[in-house]
């Protein structure tokens, strides 16, 4: 079922370029080293990590281009642990068995509105539902809100830590973030809340740029 659902997210993201104009995002699964370089880049560029690209192997990654193929973003799901995580947990912290799990990691999007942020994560969570684990992972920074409010917050899951975590390679220094855990069904649910948030947001931005007409004064009645 939720490889079917995957699918047809999938399907409706790339549905959702066609109104994109100057911001059509093309996604490329990633199969050369020049292609792990530019999601490695990306990632760094937008959150100050560089993930060592045998680690972006170890699963499915992927990025994403605009009309001039300037690389705009991109993500990766990692199907092999150990996960990264999970690996910065402190030791004292107890840990889920890392099976049936897919790690969401190295996101990052550029030049980010509404239409864009639902073509990127219909795709993001589509190509999630279509793996074959039932579980996700995932860190978030803390410092992070807004991404917490605009996508996380409409996903339930189980925090399984948060605070400061262990400095990993291509990390500069230690940092505070949430590492939560969740559940195709959930991600699914929270994808549609978020989706639903997205097209209320669409729907202002366009009601704001159409053109209010004047008010046509009616002719007085003749006697």
């Amino acid at each position: 079922m939720f490889s079917f659902l995957g699918r047809g997210l999938v399907a409706f993201s790339d549905l959702t370029n066609v109104f994109l104009g100057d911001d059509k995002l093309h996604f490329k699964s990633l199969t050369t080293e020049r292609d792990y370089s530019t999601l490695q880049r990306s990632f760094e560029e937008a959150d100050g990590i560089r993930l060592p690209v045998e680690y972006l192997k170890q699963g499915r990654a992927f990025v994403c281009f605009d009309d001039q193929l300037k690389p705009q973003g991109g993500f990766a799901l990692i199907d092999k642990g150990p996960f990264r995580s999970l690996e910065q947990i402190p030791d004292d912290i107890l840990k889920p068995v890392e099976t049936a799990m897919t790690e969401i990691t190295a996101v990052c999007l550029n030049r980010s509105n509404a239409l864009r942020r639902t073509r990127y994560w219909s795709f993001v969570v589509g190509q999630t539902l279509c793996g074959h684990s039932e579980r996700i992972v995932y860190a978030v920074d803390s410092d992070k809100t807004s991404l917490r409010e605009q996508v996380f917050n409409h996903i339930r899951v189980h925090t399984l830590y948060e605070g400061p975590v262990k400095k990993l390679e291509g990390m500069d220094e230690e940092a505070i973030e949430a590492v939560e855990l969740t559940t195709k069904s959930h991600l699914t649910k929270g994808f549609l809340k978020l989706a639903l948030n997205e097209a209320g947001k669409i729907k202002s931005a366009v009601e704001k740029r159409e053109p209010k007409l004047p008010r046509l004064s009616r002719p007085p009645a003749h006697a």
